[in-house]
């Protein structure tokens, strides 16, 4: 957890889980970026997700063993109380899945980087083999970046390896409709692993999004216009 000597926590707020995604760290991610910044800076109590495989408290070569990704998820976040929560890619996919699963328990999430992806099965094999074998002349720019990523992470390669290709579990239209958070949802123009939000902005009760010109899949995350939009649905809401 981050240093919050320097900074007055409020208490009246719930605390904030940024999640990276797929393939990058905590790190990576959010760690020293003007959002981060920011929620210490307003008191915010920040709360650093690694997600299972990505660090060495939970690493395992065997995808069977992350089948309950989300489960491994909830128990490090469920001693915590009500939580807001901002997530990439897998990291935003798996907070619309806790928040449907445990509704009461979420205030305000941002989701950047999904999309119609969420009601699909991920590319497991294609990416898996890429990490562990090379990238293949004439890969998707999408694929590619996203690889690229995990090869500069620092990660296990053979447990984001074992991630991606962990048993699919898709994720129903329907549980949606139990989210009672309120979910901003973030993603880019030019987007081709996210794809348009609209199917899941349309059916989240209290859902609206944000569509960033020009923005593709990896560079989401960092680009500052998607941290503020973040910031300042944390504080408004959907107000």
């Amino acid at each position: 957890m981050n240093s919050l000597s320097a900074h007055t926590v409020d208490q009246s707020l719930p605390p904030v889980a940024l999640v990276h995604g797929w393939g990058s760290s905590y790190d990576r991610t959010w760690r020293g970026t003007w959002l981060e910044g920011e929620l210490l800076a307003r008191g915010r109590t920040v709360i650093p997700v690694a997600l299972p495989g990505h660090s060495p408290v939970l690493t395992s070569a065997r995808p069977e063993d992350y089948a309950e990704i989300a489960d491994q998820l909830w128990r490090m976040l469920e001693h915590l109380g009500c939580l807001d929560g901002v997530g990439f890619s897998l990291g935003g996919k798996l907070l619309l899945r806790l928040a449907a699963e445990h509704p009461t328990r979420f205030r305000r999430l941002v989701i950047a980087g999904v999309g119609e992806n969420l009601f699909s099965v991920e590319k497991g094999e294609a990416v898996s083999s890429a990490l562990l074998h090379g990238i293949p002349q004439g890969a998707p720019h999408g694929l590619r970046q996203v690889v690229e990523e995990a090869l500069a992470s620092g990660n296990d390669l053979s447990a984001m390896a074992a991630v991606i290709s962990r048993p699919p579990r898709t994720f129903e239209v329907g549980l949606l409709a139990r989210i009672t958070a309120e979910v901003l949802m973030v993603a880019g123009e030019n987007d081709d692993i996210a794809r348009s939000p609209d199917p899941v902005t349309r059916s989240l009760p209290n859902g609206r999004q944000i569509l960033i010109p020009a923005l593709g899949h990896v560079e989401t995350p960092a680009l500052r216009e998607v941290q503020e939009c973040a910031l300042t649905f944390l504080i408004d809401g959907l107000g």
